[in-house]
C-alpha cells in the first residue's frame, strides 16, 4: 500500500533507524504516509484517520493555505472541493468535517437557548414574588451530621379579591422520585392552602441534609397555575450549600474577581537610562563574550501578531521559519527559532506582573520597591536583574506601552522577602508622592547561553543523532562487573546499578551518549555518583563536568561527592544565586567573596578541579572562561528529562570534545521540561534530549541494555501498594519494591485509613475551583481545608510520632499552594510542612504525601471538558505526584472530574476496589473496562449532560404547556381557607397528567 504524494517513495526511510534506500527502495514495507503527512504503520491507518489528530492536521492544512510539508520538505495541496466555508462563522472547514462542524454550531445554539430559558425561569412573574431572587445559599455548614433549614416566602404582588394563582407542585430538580426530595435537599410546605394572596406569605422550608465535605447544588422548581386563564408558569431558585470551615473560607476567599490580562506588545528596543551593576560582585575574566541573540521581529510578529493569532494560524506561521528537515546542519537554527518563540512568551508572562502607580522608597544610594508575591517567585527576581521605571501615566492605560516613553533601568542589588533594593543611573530621582509604572525585565542570560551553545559548529552525529554505526562500546561481562571495588558497598547488592557503573567506566572515548533510565526511588543519583568516583580512581586524567537542570539537584550531586575534598571538587554557582540557598555543607567547595556573593574563579583555577558541579545553564561558564574544548573527559547530566534540549546542549555543545563521553540520567516517564509557549511546546521544545534519544532504536532496552542504556528496577522508596499502580502503568511491572519495611509500613494501622494495611486514601470532595485578581492559577478552599485536617490529625497522633518535615503537600497550582501555606502559618504545629508543585517534588520523597488536585468545574456542557482537568491530566505529572510517598499517600479531589481522564479513572478504580475510598462516592461501575476511545469519557459525560439539559428543558416546557390532550387542570375550590396552622408536605392539587 502506497499513499500520496509519491507512490514509489519508501516511507520506511523516514522512521529513525529505518530503511536507508529512499527513492531507490523497491521493498514492500508495512509503513506508509497518510494524506495529512504522518508516517505510520499501515495497521494503524484506520484508527488514525478516524481520530482527532488526523482531523487537527487537516485543519492546519486548510488554515495555512491548504498545504502541508512532510519531513523531507515536500509539500502538496488538498484537492479542490475538499474544503468548504462555514456559513455561520466563515471558517474554511474540510469537507469531511463540515457535518461535525455544523453539529457544533447547533449544539452551541441549543446551549444558548437552554441558558436563556433557565435564566427566564428564575424571574418572578404573573404577579407572584418568590424570595431569594439571587438563590438560596446555606453558606458554610461546619457540622456534617446536622440538617440546616432556610425558609422562602411566596406572595402576590397585587391585592386581589379572589385567589387567582395556585401553587400546583414543588420539587427539587435532582429528585429521581419526582417529588420534594432531591439528592441532598428536601422541601416542606408550611400550611394547607396553596392559594397565593398578597396579604399572606406562603412559606416553603428547604432542608439541607449534609453528609461529607464540599459543595452541594440543586434547583428548586415551583409550578404555578392561574385559575382563571388556566395558564401554567414556573419559577425556580438555585440552591447551594457548602460543608467545610467558615474560618477557612473567610480567610482564603478571593480578594478580587479574576480579570485576564492581555499580553503586552512586543518591543525590541525600549528607550531607557541604564542602571548600575551590583558593586558587591566579583569581576569575572571572560574570554568569550555572549552575543545578544535578539529575537527577530518578523518571527515574533508571525507567532504572536499585533493581536493574538488563533493557535493553528500561529503554528503554521512559525513552521514557515523552521528548516524543512532536522539534521546536524539545521539543528542549531531549528532550536534557536523555538527559543525565540519561547522567550517572547516568557516575556509576556513576566510583563503580566507590571505595576501601575507604584511608590519607590529612597534608601540612598539605593531605592526600595515593594513587590507582592516576591517570596513565592511571582514574579521571579534575582540579583542582577533589571526593572524598568517610568513616571506613572494617569490617562489611557494603552499609554503604558507607548514606545516613546522613557524608562529608567534599575538593577537589582538585593532581593528580600517582599521588596527589592535597586541602583539607578545618575539622572534618576524621587520626590515625595512620585509614582511610577513598573515593568520587570526578563533575565536573558540563560537564553543567550543556550543560543551560544546552539550556534557553535560542534555538531557531532554521535551526540545529536546517534546511529548503529556510532555504537563502539561492547557489553560488559559478569567478571568485569564484580571486579569493581565499590566506594558505596550497598550498591553491589543491586545488579542493575552495578552493571550501570561497569558499563559507563568501560565505555570507549567518543561513544554515543549513555542513558541511565532511573524510575522513581531506584537510586540513579547514587549510581552516577559511584560511577564518577570509579572514573576518577581509574584514570588520573579523568575530568568530569556534572550538571542538572536545578540548583537543588546539582547540590545533591555535590553533597554526595564531598569525600573528594575541596582540592578536587568545585561547586560552580551563578553570581545571582542567593548565598543562603546553598547548603552549608557545600560552602567549603564553593567560591564566595567577602560580601557573601558567589564568585567565578579564573580559568587557571577552575581547570585544576577534577569535578565541577553546576546547573546546565552554568555549564556554559567554563567555555566563557576559556577552557579548551574536550577539557572534560565526561559530562554527566542528572534529571536530564526535566531540561529542554537546548538547555542540555549548553554544557555539551560548548565544551565537549570529540572524545568526551556523555552520560544522561533521568526518567522519560516523569516530568519533562517546563515550556511556557504552547507554540514552542507543540513544535517539539517539550521533548527533552533524553526523551528524543530514548525513542531511537539504539536505545531499545531489549537489544542494547548494558551498551547504550540501563534501566534500574529496584525501588528503595515506597510501600509496595503505593508503588504498584505506577509500576503497572508506566514501567511494565518491572519495578521491585525493596524499601525498608521499618519505614514503608509504619502507617499501615493509622487511624485515618479506611482500610488497614492499605496505606492509600482517595478522599472524594466536590469543591469549587476559583481564580482571583490577575492570576490565572486556580485554588480550591474546600480541598485546602481537608489538607489541613489530615495534616493536623497526623501530627497530633502520638502513636505515629509524625513530624511536619515528614509530610509533603503537592498541588499543581501555585494559588492553591499559597492558600494552603496561609492555613499552615496560622497553626504552629503545621509549620515546616513543605507545600509545592509537582516540579518542586521531583527527585524528592516524604513519608507522607498529600495531593490536592484542585480542579472541580462541573459545567459539563462546555466545549472541552478535558480542559477542566488542566495540569492534573498530564500522565507524567501524575506519575511523579503519586510516587513521592514512602509510607502513606492521600489524594484529595473531585472524582467526577478526575474520572474523565482514563488514567485517573483507572487509579480511582484501583483505590476504590482496594478499600481506600472516603467522601463523595463514585458515579460509575469500577468493574467496567476502561474506555479511552476517540472522544474518551469527557465525550460521554458531555453528551449525557447535554441530554439531561435538553430533557430538563423539555420537561419544564411540558409542565407549562399542557401537551397531553388539552384537558384543563382540576382545581378544588372548597379549600380557600386562610388557615396555615396545619403542616402538610403533600400538595392537595395535582397536575391533570
Amino acid at each position: 500500500m502506497r499513499l500520496s504524494p509519491n507512490p514509489n517513495y519508501c516511507y520506511a526511510s523516514l522512521i529513525p533507524g529505518g530503511c536507508s534506500q529512499g527513492d531507490y527502495c523497491r521493498k514492500q514495507h508495512d509503513i506508509g504516509q497518510c494524506e495529512c503527512g504522518l508516517v505510520l504503520h499501515l495497521v494503524n491507518f484506520r484508527a488514525h484517520k478516524s481520530g482527532k489528530r488526523h482531523r487537527f492536521i487537516l485543519n492546519e492544512m486548510v488554515d495555512s493555505g491548504q498545504q502541508l510539508a512532510d519531513t523531507r520538505g515536500r509539500t502538496w495541496t488538498i484537492p479542490e472541493g475538499q474544503a468548504s466555508q462555514c456559513s455561520q462563522c466563515g471558517r474554511n472547514v474540510p469537507a469531511f468535517e463540515i457535518s461535525l462542524h455544523a453539529q457544533k454550531h447547533a449544539r452551541e445554539e441549543r446551549l444558548r437557548e437552554a441558558q436563556a430559558a433557565f435564566e427566564e425561569a428564575e424571574l418572578n412573574k404573573d404577579g407572584i414574588v418568590v424570595s431569594h431572587t439571587q438563590g438560596i445559599n446555606f453558606g458554610v455548614v461546619e457540622d456534617e451530621n446536622a440538617d440546616r433549614r432556610v425558609d422562602i416566602t411566596i406572595r402576590g404582588a397585587e391585592p386581589t379579591k379572589n385567589p387567582d394563582v395556585l401553587l400546583l407542585s414543588y420539587r427539587m430538580r435532582s429528585s429521581s422520585r419526582k417529588d420534594a426530595h432531591g439528592e441532598r435537599f428536601s422541601i416542606t410546605y408550611v400550611g394547607r392552602s396553596k392559594w397565593i394572596k398578597s396579604h399572606i406569605d406562603r412559606t416553603l422550608t428547604v432542608v439541607f441534609h449534609p453528609s461529607y465535605g464540599g459543595q452541594y447544588e440543586d434547583t428548586l422548581e415551583l409550578l404555578f397555575v392561574n385559575s382563571q386563564s388556566n395558564r401554567r408558569f414556573i419559577i425556580t431558585r438555585r440552591v447551594e450549600a457548602t460543608v467545610g470551615s467558615r474560618e477557612d473560607h473567610e480567610q482564603l476567599r478571593a480578594t478580587a474577581p479574576y480579570v485576564r490580562k492581555q499580553p503586552p506588545p512586543f518591543q525590541s528596543n525600549v528607550p531607557l537610562n541604564t542602571g548600575i551593576r551590583p558593586p558587591v560582585w566579583t569581576s569575572t575574566k571572560w574570554v568569550t563574550r555572549l552575543s545578544e541573540y535578539t529575537p527577530p521581529t518578523n518571527l515574533i510578529k508571525a507567532a504572536y501578531g499585533p493581536a493574538a493569532y488563533p493557535h493553528r494560524k500561529a503554528l503554521a506561521n512559525v513552521k514557515g521559519f523552521l528548516p524543512s528537515v532536522l539534521n546536524e546542519t539545521t539543528y542549531g537554527r531549528h532550536f534557536q527559532i523555538l527559543l525565540h518563540v519561547e522567550e517572547e512568551k516568557m516575556r509576556q508572562d513576566l510583563d503580566a506582573y507590571s505595576l501601575t502607580g507604584a511608590e519607590v522608597t529612597p534608601k540612598y544610594p539605593r531605592y526600595n520597591l515593594q513587590v507582592k508575591g516576591l517570596a513565592e517567585g511571582r514574579p521571579s527576581v534575582l540579583v542582577g536583574d533589571f526593572i524598568l521605571f517610568s513616571h506613572a501615566v494617569d490617562n489611557n492605560p494603552d499609554d503604558f506601552y507607548d514606545p516613546k516613553r522613557i524608562w529608567h533601568q534599575g538593577c537589582v542589588h538585593q532581593v528580600h522577602q517582599n521588596h527589592v533594593s535597586l541602583r539607578f543611573g545618575g539622572d534618576f530621582s524621587v520626590f515625595k508622592g512620585t509614582k511610577f509604572d513598573v515593568r520587570f525585565v526578563l533575565n536573558r542570560l540563560p537564553i543567550r547561553r543556550m543560543h551560544r551553545a546552539l550556534s557553535t559548529e560542534f555538531n557531532p552525529s554521535r551526540l545529536l543523532f546517534p546511529k548503529f554505526e556510532d555504537v563502539i562500546s561492547p557489553r560488559v561481562t559478569h567478571t568485569e562487573m564484580h571486579d569493581i571495588t565499590l566506594f558505596y558497598r550497598p550498591l553491589g547488592e543491586d545488579d542493575e546499578q552495578l552493571e550501570t557503573v561497569a558499563a559507563i567506566i568501560s565505555q570507549r572515548a567518543g561513544s554515543v551518549p549513555f542513558v541511565v533510565f532511573g524510575p522513581p526511588g531506584t537510586g540513579k543519583t547514587v549510581t552516577i555518583v559511584e560511577t564518577m568516583r570509579q572514573l576518577l580512581d581509574r584514570s588520573p586524567s579523568a575530568r568530569i563536568l556534572a550538571c542538572a537542570p536545578s540548583n537543588s539537584a546539582a547540590d545533591l550531586i555535590a553533597q554526595k561527592l564531598l569525600g573528594l575534598g575541596s582540592s578536587q571538587l568545585f561547586r560552580l554557582n551563578s553570581l545571582s544565586r542567593k548565598f543562603e540557598d546553598l547548603p552549608k555543607t557545600l560552602h567549603s567547595v564553593s567560591q564566595v567573596n567577602e560580601n557573601k556573593v558567589f564568585a567565578i574563579p579564573p580559568r587557571e583555577d577552575l581547570e585544576k578541579f577534577r569535578v565541577v558541579v553546576s546547573t546546565c545553564i552554568s555549564g556554559g561558564i567554563p567555555e566563557g572562561l576559556g577552557l579548551k574544548r574536550g577539557h572534560f573527559t565526561h559530562i554527566f547530566i542528572d534529571e536530564a528529562g526535566q531540561a529542554k534540549e537546548p538547555e542540555v546542549m549548553v554544557p555539551i555543545k560548548s565544551i565537549a570534545g570529540p572524545s568526551t563521553n556523555i552520560i544522561l540520567a533521568g526518567d522519560n516517564q516523569q516530568l519533562g521540561p517546563v515550556v511556557h509557549s504552547r507554540l514552542a511546546r507543540d513544535l517539539g521544545l517539550k521533548t527533552s534530549y533524553l526523551d528524543r534519544l530514548m525513542g531511537l532504536d539504539i536505545y531499545d532496552l531489549k537489544k542494547f541494555s548494558g551498551i547504550t542504556i540501563m534501566k534500574l528496577v529496584k525501588n528503595f522508596r515506597s510501600h509496595p501498594d503505593i508503588l504498584s499502580f505506577s509500576n503497572d502503568e508506566f514501567y511494565n511491572s518491572e519495578l521491585q519494591a525493596c524499601g525498608d519495611p521499618m519505614l514503608t509500613r509504619i502507617f499501615e494501622n493509622a487511624d485515618d485509613l479506611p482500610k488497614k494495611k492499605f496505606p492509600m486514601i482517595f478522599h472524594g470532595i466536590v469543591g469549587r475551583d476559583q481564580q482571583e485578581a490577575s492570576s490565572p492559577s486556580f485554588f480550591n478552599i474546600d480541598e485546602a481545608t481537608l489538607v489541613k485536617k489530615y495534616c493536623k490529625s497526623l501530627v497530633e497522633d502520638r502513636k505515629l510520632k509524625t513530624l511536619p518535615e515528614h509530610i509533603g503537600v503537592i498541588t499543581p497550582y501555585h494559588a492553591q499552594r499559597c492558600k494552603i501555606l496561609d492555613l499552615f502559618h496560622r497553626d504552629v504545629k503545621l509549620r515546616g510542612i513543605k507545600v509545592g508543585s509537582v516540579e518542586e517534588f521531583q527527585g524528592q520523597e516524604r513519608r507522607i504525601i498529600i495531593l490536592s488536585t484542585v480542579r472541580s468545574s462541573t459545567n459539563y456542557v462546555v466545549a472541552d471538558i478535558k480542559r477542566s482537568l488542566g495540569f492534573v491530566a498530564n500522565p507524567r505529572r501524575f506519575n511523579v505526584a503519586v510516587t513521592r510517598a514512602q509510607a502513606l499517600l492521600i489524594v484529595i479531589g473531585n472524582p467526577v472530574i478526575l474520572s474523565l481522564d482514563p488514567l485517573w479513572r483507572k487509579f480511582l478504580n484501583f483505590i476504590y476496589t482496594r478499600g481506600g475510598w472516603r467522601g463523595r462516592e463514585i458515579n460509575w461501575d469500577p468493574e467496567l473496562p476502561i474506555n479511552p476511545g476517540q472522544e474518551g469519557y469527557d465525550g460521554e459525560v458531555r453528551d449525557r449532560a447535554e441530554r439531561e439539559m435538553e430533557e430538563t428543558l423539555e420537561r419544564l416546557k411540558a409542565l407549562i404547556i399542557n401537551i397531553n390532550d388539552g384537558s384543563e387542570i382540576e382545581i378544588d375550590l372548597t379549600d380557600s381557607s386562610e388557615s396555615d396552622s396545619d403542616h402538610d408536605e403533600t400538595p392537595i392539587f395535582r397536575d391533570a397528567e
